[in-house]
C-alpha cells in the first residue's frame, strides 16, 4: 500500500504539529533522513513557536488528570 504524495511544506507541518516523526515523512516524501532534518529545521527556524501559546493551556492532561 503506497501513501499518498504530500509536499515538504505539508510534511514539515505535521512534523511541527508532533502527528508523526521525522523518519516516517521523508519515507514518505521518498528522501533521506537527513534531508529531511535539513527541511524541517529550516521550517522550524521561520515558523517559531509563540511563547504565548501555551499561557492557555491551564488544563491538567493524562497523566496528571
Amino acid at each position: 500500500m503506497s501513501l499518498p504524495k504530500i509536499t515538504n511544506l505539508e510534511a514539515c507541518q505535521v512534523l511541527f504539529k508532533g502527528q508523526s516523526n521525522v523518519k516516517l515523512m521523508a519515507n514518505q516524501l521518498e528522501i533521506s533522513l537527513e534531508e529531511m532534518q535539513r527541511i524541517f529545521r529550516e521550517f522550524v527556524a521561520v515558523n517559531p513557536v509563540d511563547p504565548e501559546l501555551w499561557k492557555g493551556d491551564v488544563e491538567l492532561g493524562w497523566p496528571w488528570a
